[in-house]
């Protein structure tokens, strides 16, 4: 059934943690006109419709009841829309502007589930402080403050488990960030205590169960690639722990651990896939910093010199039919040798990072920036 304009109301106010006294003030009349209008004993008159709307963050078509959640192809424009302000390579000015106009679907669209993800997919881009490239200082802290209600409104309205994780996942990691411990507590308590069941897992029962056993291989393999790559990123997450903690061998060995898995599982191929290269960071790079760290320039040259060779040299001969040898994960080409470089740093901003100050006098430092600007 139609909500009213009154159960609207109502159900706007709950989501945004507003009283019906502090609505009642932020409008200028009694909460118990606002008791009136969510009861349906009382209409709001139409001069207080534009400043309703304009509480919640909506359109006015919202309070009539115009607009649903359900309107996809819509939806999808505005996402594509949004998308399209994006720069290449990517900046924190042009995912602000995507994040705008989402924000701005969502006063057609409060409850979608889709606008209500790419908000929260990107304003953490936006406001985790660590995401040195994309970290937006200036608008970090609203963002963060909207991604709590973004990640609520989820929570509530979405029926896909997928989604009420992810969410649950911003929220430990933001909340941690800005000092809601907490919170940040809660949100993690909700995750189950089995990492290993994921979907493709599910399809490989089911493909078992049907004796389609190609299928049931393939997603045995999407499962796996989904663990290597969980592995790699708390590899890397424990060693800047280890850094952090200023133990420079334990960081640098649980780094080249994860080198010696990749190159373990896809021995035999004559290129290996860039895994390495981590959301945070390279891993070639990080074991660079790691040994410049602890004192050992020439051995930071060398991770250098390997981050280099790949990015120069295998990693331009990868295209759409570079295929892994290794029954481990044959199936999927495409998971393994997608383009990763550009969608965090590229090789120039990589090399000449501050981390590597110390090195730029060096004549080997040289011979690298010169093989990279020819």
């Amino acid at each position: 059934m139609k909500e009213t304009m009154g159960q609207i109301i109502r159900r706007l106010r709950k989501e945004r943690n507003l009283t019906q006294e502090e609505l009642a003030e932020q409008l200028g009349v009694t909460f118990q006109a606002i008791s009136k209008w969510e009861t349906d004993t009382g209409m709001p008159d139409i001069s207080q419709v534009v400043p309703i709307a304009h509480v919640f963050g909506v359109s006015t078509d919202v309070l009539f009841g115009t607009f649903g959640a359900n309107d996809t192809e819509e939806v999808w424009k505005i996402v594509n829309n949004a998308q399209a302000r994006l720069s290449r390579p990517l900046t924190s000015t042009s995912l602000y502007q995507k994040y705008l106009a989402i924000k701005e679907g969502l006063k057609l669209y409060p409850n979608n589930t889709i606008l209500l993800m790419h908000c929260l997919e990107t304003g953490i881009a936006l406001s985790y402080p660590e995401n040195d490239e994309l970290y937006d200082p200036e608008h970090a802290e609203d963002i963060y403050k909207e991604c709590v209600r973004y990640a609520n409104l989820v929570i509530s309205y979405t029926k896909n488990i997928s989604e009420v994780l992810r969410a649950h996942m911003i929220m430990v990691i933001l909340h941690s960030a800005y000092g809601n411990f907490e919170k940040a507590w809660f949100h993690a308590e909700q995750f189950p205590y089995r990492a290993d069941f994921n979907n493709h897992v599910m399809y490989a029962y089911y493909a078992h169960w049907k004796k389609d056993y190609e299928r049931e291989a393939q997603s045995c393999q999407y499962g796996f690639l989904h663990y290597l790559e969980g592995m790699l990123n708390i590899n890397v997450r424990l060693a800047k722990s280890y850094m952090l903690q200023e133990k420079y061998k334990d960081a640098a060995s649980v780094l080249e651990t994860s080198l010696e898995l990749i190159q373990c599982i896809f021995k035999g191929n004559e290129v290996m896939p860039p895994i390495h290269h981590r959301e945070h960071g390279d891993i070639y790079a990080l074991l660079a910093e790691i040994n410049l760290m602890d004192g050992n320039p020439d051995k930071a040259l060398s991770y250098l010199e390997k981050m280099v060779d790949y990015d120069l040299n295998d990693y331009a001969t990868i295209d759409g039919n570079t295929q892994t040898k290794s029954p481990i994960l044959n199936s999927i080409p495409h998971g393994l040798y997608r383009r990763r470089i550009d969608r965090h740093q590229n090789l120039v901003t990589k090399l000449t990072d501050a981390r590597f100050e110390a090195l730029k006098a060096t004549e080997r430092y040289q011979k690298l920036i010169d093989l990279v600007n020819e």
